[in-house]
C-alpha cells in the first residue's frame, strides 16, 4: 500500500517475526504508556469502541456512540499522541497473545486485512502473536504515520480498537494503569536539560513539533531567510521544548544519525548534536534558490538517474557552511516536501558515541575519518513540520564524504510505477534523492569557478552594520548576506556567441544552412587538457572530469532561417515566426 511498507508473504511475515521473538528481550515498560495524557486519550477511545463492538452488539448504533468515537480520535490528532496509543493498542494485544487460543484468532483475523491500513493491521496482529522486538513494532508504527493520510490513520485507529475488544471481550490482558517503572520521567528529564543549560520556549508550551502537511510553502525573501536563521539557531541552542521532542527520536531510535553511544546519558547527547547544529547554522552563508534554478537542478537529477554519480568533491561547495532555502519545495515520492538545507563540516569524536541507523535498524558506531579530511553533514528541511515560530524544521541527516559515488538512483524505483520505490528502499531512496538534489544544486552554483560556460545569474543582499552588529550580538557569526541564484535567461545565446566562428579539425568540414534550439545537456570537461593524454596514458581514467550543464542554445549561424521542423523553433518566444520550411 505505502512505497516504504514491504509487500511480503505470509511465510515471510512469521518467519520476520520469529527471527524478531528471538532477540534479547526489552523490559515490558518499553511500550506501555508513560504519560497521564496518554493513559486518558486511550482508554477514552478503548472506552468509546466498547460501546460499539462488546458483546452485546446493539442492534442499531445510536448517532451519539459513533460521535464519542469521532471525539475520542479527534482528541489523539490533535494532541499528536497516535504513536503512544498505538503502543499501548499493541501492548494489550502482546498480552492477549499468551492465550493460545487468542493467538489462533488473530492469525486468522490477520489473513483479511485488506484496503487502506490493511497492510500495517496484518503486521501489527502478526507481530503481537509473536511477542516481537520493541523495535521492530516502533519502526512499523513510525513508517505508517509518516506515510498514511489522516482518513487513513483514522479507520486504522477505530479498527484496531474495535480488533481489542473483539480478541478480549472481557478485557482480561488489559494494563490501564502506569506502570511503576517509569523509562522516561519528565520531571528528571526537564531538571537535567536545565542543568545543560536549555531553557523553556514561550511558544506552544511542550509541543515543539505540528503538523503542517497542507500548509502553503511561502516564497522565502532575504528577510525572512535571516529571520528564519535566527530562529533556527535560538531553537537549537536553548528551547527545552525542542530537545525533548528531539529525545523523544533519541528513545526509540529514529534519528538517522546521533550520538546514541554518548557516555553522559540522552540528554547530553540531544544538547551535544543540538549545539553542532546550531554552530553550523550561525555560521553559515545564505542562499535563496530560484524556481529557475531549482528546476533545472532537478533536471540535472532526472538525466543522471540511470548513471552513476561523479564523486563527492568539497571544491564543489559554494562555501563550507550554507543554508539555502528553495522558492519551490522539492516534492519526494513518499508526499515529504523539502524546502532548504543546512550544511557544514562534521569531523565526529570517538568519546561521543555517534552510531549510525542502518536498513536493518541496528546502531552501527561512526568510525572518524582516519585522513582528517571533514566529512560534510547536511540536514534537509521540511515545511510538513513546524519548529516552533517557524515554518520548517529539520527533516533528515544526509552525510557526504570525499569520494563518494552514488550508483544509479533507477535502482531503488518500482519498474512499473517510477513514481514509487521497491519494497524496502523508501527511506533510503529519499536519502538519496535528496543528496543528489544537493549536490546538483552546489555544482551549478560552483559551475562558473571550474568553466567558462556560466548559467546563472545572482544578486547579494548586504546587511546594514547596525543590524550585523545586532546578529553578533544573538550569536550569529555570518555576514548576513542573502544570495539570490537564478538561471540567466540569456545563458544560451551567450553560450553560443563563445563558441569558435571556424569549423574545429577533425570535424565534417559542412555548415548548417539553419538555425534550431539545443536541449539543455551535460557534457564531460577535462580542467587539465594539456596534461590528459599524458595522465591517461600512465592510468586510464585517471584524468579528473567535470560534468558541466550546457544552457538550451541556438545552434547555427546567426543569419541563417529558423528550422520549422524542430520542436524549438514554434515555441521559443524569441525565435521568429516563419510561413515556410527551410
Amino acid at each position: 500500500m505505502h512505497s516504504n511498507t514491504p509487500e511480503l508473504s505470509d511465510s515471510e511475515l512469521l518467519a520476520i517475526a520469529a527471527r524478531a521473538a528471538k532477540r534479547a528481550p526489552k523490559k515490558p515498560n518499553d511500550l506501555l504508556i508513560l504519560t497521564q495524557l496518554q493513559l486518558e486519550l486511550y482508554r477514552e477511545l478503548h472506552a468509546s469502541v466498547g460501546q460499539l463492538v462488546r458483546p452485546p452488539v446493539p442492534a442499531e448504533i445510536s448517532p451519539s456512540s459513533s460521535a464519542r468515537v469521532r471525539s475520542a480520535i479527534d482528541a489523539i490528532l490533535a494532541e499528536e499522541e497516535e504513536m503512544a496509543v498505538f503502543r499501548q493498542m499493541y501492548d494489550h494485544l502482546a498480552l492477549a497473545a499468551g492465550d493460545r487460543q487468542v493467538a489462533d484468532r488473530m492469525l486468522a483475523l490477520s489473513s483479511g486485512q485488506h484496503g487502506p491500513g490493511g497492510s500495517f493491521l496484518k503486521r501489527m496482529l502478526r507481530f503481537a502473536v509473536a511477542d516481537a522486538y520493541a523495535n521492530t513494532v516502533q519502526m512499523l508504527v513510525v513508517d505508517f504515520l509518516r506515510t498514511a493520510d489522516k482518513q487513513t490513520i483514522r479507520a486504522v485507529l477505530a479498527q484496531l480498537a474495535g480488533m481489542e475488544w473483539t480478541l478480549d471481550p472481557d478485557d482480561r490482558h488489559q494494563r490501564m494503569t502506569p506502570p511503576d517503572f517509569v523509562v522516561n520521567d519528565a520531571d528528571a528529564e526537564i531538571r537535567r536539560f536545565r542543568e545543560l543549560g536549555l531553557i523553556p520556549g514561550d511558544a506552544h508550551p511542550g509541543r515543539s513539533l505540528a503538523r503542517s502537511d497542507e500548509v502553503t510553502w511561502e516564497v522565502p525573501d532575504q528577510h525572512r531567510i535571516r529571520t528564519w536563521r535566527r530562529r533556527y539557531v535560538e531553537a537549537h541552542r536553548q528551547s527545552l521544548d525542542w530537545a525533548r521532542a528531539k529525545a523523544e527520536e533519541y528513545r526509540w531510535e529514529r534519528e538517522r544519525l546521533a550520538p546514541y553511544g554518548h557516555p553522559d546519558g540522552l540528554e547530553a547527547a540531544v544538547v551535544l548534536q543540538l549545539r553542532q547544529e546550531a554552530d553550523r547554522a550561525a555560521s553559515a552563508r545564505l542562499f535563496q534558490i530560484d524556481d529557475s534554478l531549482g528546476r533545472m537542478a532537478l533536471r540535472r537529477v532526472m538525466r543522471r538517474a540511470e548513471k552513476t554519480t561523479t564523486p563527492f568533491d568539497p571544491a564543489h561547495l559554494p562555501t563550507s557552511r550554507g543554508m539555502l532555502f528553495l522558492d519551490t519545495p522539492l516534492a519526494l515520492p513518499t508526499g515529504r516536501r523539502i524546502v532548504g538545507y543546512v550544511w557544514g563540516p562534521w569531523s565526529p569524536r570517538a568519546e561521543e558515541g555517534w552510531c549510525i541507523v542502518r536498513p536493518d535498524q541496528f546502531l552501527e558506531p561512526v568510525d572518524p575519518p582516519h585522513d582528517d579530511a571533514p566529512w560534510t553533514w547536511v540536514t534537509a528541511l521540511t515545511c510538513d513540520q513546524s519548529l516552533l515560530k517557524l515554518p520548517c524544521s529539520p527533516y533528515e541527516t544526509l552525510l557526504a564524504r570525499p569520494g563518494d559515488v552514488l550508483d544509479p538512483e533507477t535502482r531503488h524505483r518500482d519498474p512499473a510505477n517510477p513514481e514509487r520505490y521497491l519494497s524496502g528502499s523508501g527511506r533510503q531512496g529519499c536519502q538519496e534523492l535528496m543528496l543528489r538534489h544537493v549536490r546538483a544544486l552546489w555544482e551549478l552554483l560552483t559551475q562558473h569557478k571550474r568553466s567558462t560556460v556560466r548559467v546563472l545569474a545572482h544578486q547579494v543582499h548586504q546587511l546594514k552594520p547596525s543590524k550585523r552588529d545586532a546578529e553578533r550580538r544573538r550569536g550569529i557569526s555570518d555576514s548576513g548576506q542573502v544570495e539570490n541564484w537564478w538561471v540567466d535567461p540569456d545563458a544560451g545565446e551567450r553560450y553560443q556567441e563563445q563558441q569558435p566562428r571556424q569549423p574545429r579539425e577533425g570535424g565534417t568540414g559542412r555548415t548548417l544552412a539553419v538555425r534550431y534550439w539545443r536541449d539543455e545537456h551535460e557534457r564531460q570537461q577535462c580542467p587539465n587538457s594539456h596534461q590528459h593524454a599524458a595522465l591517461e596514458a600512465v592510468k586510464p581514467g585517471s584524468c579528473p572530469h567535470y560534468e558541466i550543464t550546457i544552457p538550451e542554445h541556438p545552434v547555427g549561424p546567426a543569419d541563417a532561417p529558423w528550422s520549422d521542423r524542430l520542436r524549438h523553433a514554434r515555441h521559443r518566444p524569441s525565435a521568429p515566426r516563419r510561413t515556410s520550411d527551410t
